[in-house]
């Protein structure tokens, strides 16, 4: 079962191949352009910025999977930014890899 330094890793992974964008910039223009295969939404993000996020996905027509992770604080650390309340990953085998790991993640094996 992977735990959380072993998404973050990923996530760091997939920053340096350049296969994700951060940030409500980023993320809407890689949703509206149809290049997110995978949403991961900090625990702390605000309500209008999710509500602006799920308005965007809606008008793309698209079937973006999405998953609530982490804080911003430890998703902007993992991708070597400042805090962040969005990625979104546009390549296929990094989404299928994180989209894997994180249906099978247990935050409470992480407490342990």
């Amino acid at each position: 079962m992977p735990n959380k330094n072993d998404i973050l890793r990923i996530l760091g992974l997939a920053m340096r191949a350049g296969r994700l964008e951060s940030g409500f910039d980023g993320c809407m223009k890689a949703v509206s352009t149809g290049d997110a295969k995978l949403m991961i939404i900090s625990r702390d993000i605000s309500q209008n910025t999710l509500k602006k996020l799920t308005e965007a996905i809606a008008r793309s027509g698209s079937e973006i999977g999405a998953y609530s992770f982490a804080s911003s604080f430890e998703l902007g650390r993992a991708i070597g930014k400042p805090d962040r309340a969005l990625i979104a990953i546009t390549d296929d085998g990094f989404a299928d890899k994180l989209d894997k790991m994180l249906s099978e993640y247990d935050e409470t094996e992480d407490d342990k």
